[in-house]
C-alpha cells in the first residue's frame, strides 16, 4: 500500500514538472532592464510615505520631580522635508 501512494506521489510531482515547463515555453521573455519603471526623482517608491518625528522640548524639572515617560505621550513634532 505504502509502494502504491509514493508512486502517485512521484508521478503528481512529475506532471507538476512536465506542466510547468510547458507553461515557462509559453510565457514570453523577460523584459530588458530600459522596459522596467524608473524611480520618481524623490529617491522614495511611488505611493510610500515616511514621516520623521523629533522630540519636542522637555521641561526642565529636578531630579524628585522628574518626567516619567508616560507622562510624555504625545510629545513629538513632525519633520517636514526640506527641499533640498
Amino acid at each position: 500500500m505504502h509502494i502504491v501512494i509514493g508512486l502517485v506521489v512521484v508521478a503528481v510531482l512529475l506532471g507538476a514538472f512536465v506542466l510547468g515547463a510547458r507553461l515557462r515555453e509559453t510565457e514570453g521573455p523577460c523584459p530588458l532592464p530600459q522596459d522596467h519603471p524608473r524611480r520618481p526623482a524623490t529617491g522614495r517608491p511611488p505611493g510610500e510615505w515616511s514621516e520623521r518625528l523629533r522630540p519636542a522640548a522637555v521641561p526642565r524639572r529636578d531630579h524628585a520631580h522628574r518626567l516619567r515617560p508616560h507622562q510624555m505621550r504625545g510629545r513629538t513634532e513632525p519633520v517636514l522635508p526640506s527641499d533640498d
